[in-house]
């Protein structure tokens, strides 16, 4: 059986005085918010460290672009502790100023070595449509 956390609700995921201290609501709604004010060093820091790398390639893209708000769906937890996370942001292209939902499948893991939940981004395809120059 998984578990489903509502981005809104006040459930917690662990009971366990020893569970992470980073809890998985808080730090996919952080770095979801920092995503949306282009903070994007920032919210590196969430990201799976082989993918880190290819996540900071996109900064640039970010500078050409606007998130003006965003939607956070279910969280939802499998047995093998994946998280999966529908975020639909809405944003604009500063070349083409029109407004477009873009909705981005955050898969999310526990780092255990550094007890600390880990996005999966899937930020380049979004980013390419909202600047225009994908499908």
């Amino acid at each position: 059986l998984g578990l489903v956390l509502s981005a809104s609700g006040c459930a917690t995921m662990y009971d366990d005085p020893y569970a992470p201290k980073d809890d998985l609501r808080d730090s996919q709604r952080l770095y979801t918010k920092l995503i949306r004010w282009g903070e994007v060093e920032k919210a590196a820091r969430f990201v799976d460290p082989k993918l880190r790398d290819d996540f900071l390639d996109h900064i640039a893209a970010f500078r050409e672009i606007r998130i003006t708000d965003f939607e956070v769906g279910e969280i939802e937890v499998a047995e093998d502790e994946i998280a999966h996370v529908t975020v639909t942001y809405h944003g604009y292209s500063l070349a083409l100023l029109l407004e477009r939902p873009l909705r981005e499948e955050q898969e999310w893991y526990l780092d255990e070595e550094a007890e600390q939940w880990r996005v999966r981004p899937k930020l380049a395809g979004m980013l390419e449509t909202l600047r225009g120059t994908g499908h």
